[in-house]
């Protein structure tokens, strides 16, 4: 056959035989989500170099800042530093978190979590990595609806994770460290300091969290607030169990009398009795906890590789009303088995 033969051949072959592309994305769409993810970029910028230069002051003087004359022009200091535009999106970010009345849990959240971030530049951090991650998805499944979706779905799910394994993070160190810190208080006790005095000890061991906790609480007990209440605050932000027996064993001292010291021998022996037995149950509940992870993850893995070897099978799942509807509901079933296993590998002490 002559080489204009073959080539009349090729030309009246359907476009399906002469092999389509992988992904089919149209230049505007291209250029779209390359602006966008451009802007959000930029934005991203912006918040971050405003995030690490306030990550930069003491977290003490931070959280005194809170109660000073101080905290009302702390919102104006993005914008002589960082220009207008990050300051914009801040007041913007701000205004949207009052009007869905959803600052105060946020800010209460990060306070948990030891970060030193307004709710403002948390939320439009967020934002940023919600736009981005949407940009990659609608990029890899070649649709746009799903991309968006899926993409501010992980974004959200991101951020709320990073927080929670901060708060988890900081409530764990603070129980591991309450224990040495109590033997340190009742050492302090016994050579015939006060309880207050004893507390400013531990502050000068410089021990986070519990150092940066209790500096916290005895600048409140030099405002005025009663010992008790400050520790009380800091038992619920980092959910303590322990901390509030200590508190009840130090208000039932002080009413009826005794050695405190001893109190909180005794106490720290029973908290390292449970330390030991909890990490017994860790121990035992491994292959559950693994049993766990392995099933989360499976689905997720089996999906990539499906994507990557064969696009054309699963491209449907992403480009149909009916595929988006399936995926959405394996995802919240996922999740739910998620939470479900998590309770049952879960063993209290």
């Amino acid at each position: 056959m002559s080489a204009t033969g073959i080539r009349q051949t090729a030309l009246a072959l359907p476009a399906a035989q002469l092999g389509q592309p992988r992904w089919h994305l149209t230049t505007p769409l291209l250029e779209m989500l390359g602006l966008v993810f451009i802007a959000f970029l930029v934005l991203a910028l912006f918040g971050l170099r405003s995030l690490l230069r306030a990550g930069r002051r003491p977290h003490l003087a931070g959280q005194i800042e809170r109660y000073g004359p101080q905290a009302a022009g702390a919102a104006a200091l993005p914008a002589d530093r960082d220009g207008k535009i990050a300051s914009t999106a801040v007041d913007l970010m701000r205004q949207v978190l009052s009007s869905t009345s959803s600052e105060p849990r946020l800010a209460r959240r990060l306070d948990h979590a030891g970060v030193s971030r307004l709710p403002a530049e948390w939320a439009l951090l967020g934002l940023c990595v919600c736009a981005g991650m949407a940009a990659v998805v609608t990029v890899v499944v070649g649709n746009v609806f799903a991309g968006v979706v899926i993409g501010m779905l992980l974004g959200c799910l991101v951020m709320r994770l990073v927080l929670s394994t901060k708060i988890s993070r900081r409530r764990s160190a603070f129980d591991e460290q309450l224990p040495t810190v109590l033997q340190l208080v009742a050492g302090s006790l016994q050579t015939g300091l006060s309880l207050s005095q004893a507390l400013d000890s531990v502050v000068r061991e410089d021990a986070q969290p519990a150092s940066g906790e209790f500096a916290r609480a005895l600048g409140e007990v030099r405002l005025g607030v009663d010992l008790d209440a400050a520790l009380d605050g800091v038992a619920d932000r980092l959910n303590s169990a322990d901390l509030r027996w200590v508190i009840m064993a130090i208000r039932i001292q002080r009413e009826t009398g005794g050695n405190l010291a001893e109190v909180l021998r005794s106490t720290v022996a029973t908290m390292r009795e449970r330390a030991y037995l909890r990490r017994q149950v860790r121990s035992l509940s491994a292959e559950g906890r693994l049993s766990a992870y392995v099933l989360l993850a499976m689905p997720i893995v089996v999906g990539g590789w499906l994507m990557y070897s064969s696009p054309s099978y699963m491209h449907p799942l992403f480009s149909t009303v009916f595929g988006v509807t399936l995926l959405i509901i394996a995802a919240v079933l996922v999740v739910i088995g998620g939470f479900w296993m998590r309770n049952v590998i879960n063993v209290e002490v």
